[in-house]
């Protein structure tokens, strides 16, 4: 395989409640998370050594999560060949949507396929855990639980939601 796309799926917070601080700065939490169908794409095309991103909204290449993503995956297979990885985005910075963290998982993801590396999904969210708090959820996506600082996750039923905007309905006396 020389290409593959993985869509990068925002997440909201359904439910939030802060349990606690712990010593390390950190916010513990119970959230549920839900995944939206409002995604970033990636690209990832085989090159043969190292990484290329392109700059995508403003967030230059070596500040971008998936260059953290990058190297982290190259500690654990140091033989890994490299990749160029277009990023399209269209979840908003900043936005509370998870969008750096749906980046780093469908990085992960689309490395795992274009080099068959043959890591499960367990294995995937044990590496996303150590890039962030709620990466692991990214990499699976759907409905979850989410407690500790947003990490110790509990897939939750199929649940469907629908944002409506109520339209203005004038009437006249």
């Amino acid at each position: 395989m020389q290409k593959v796309t993985e869509s990068a799926f925002a997440k909201v917070n359904l439910t939030l409640a802060v349990t606690g601080r712990r010593p390390d700065g950190y916010h513990t939490i119970e959230s549920v998370f839900q995944s939206v169908s409002l995604c970033d794409r990636l690209v990832l095309e085989r090159q043969e050594t190292g990484l290329s991103l392109n700059e995508a909204a403003g967030i230059p290449a070596e500040e971008n999560i998936i260059t953290r993503a990058d190297k982290l995956l190259r500690s654990e297979f140091p033989a890994l060949g490299g990749v160029r990885v277009r990023l399209e985005k269209n979840i908003p910075a900043e936005a509370g949507l998870g969008g750096g963290s749906a980046d780093a998982a469908a990085y992960l993801r689309g490395m795992n396929r274009l080099y068959g590396l043959g890591m499960t999904g367990e294995r995937l969210c044990g590496l996303a855990e150590r890039l962030g708090a709620d990466v692991p959820f990214c990499i699976r996506g759907g409905t979850a639980l989410a407690t500790g600082i947003g990490q110790a996750l509990t897939l939750t039923i199929y649940l469907v939601v629908y944002l409506v905007r109520p339209i203005r309905v004038h009437i006249r006396r």
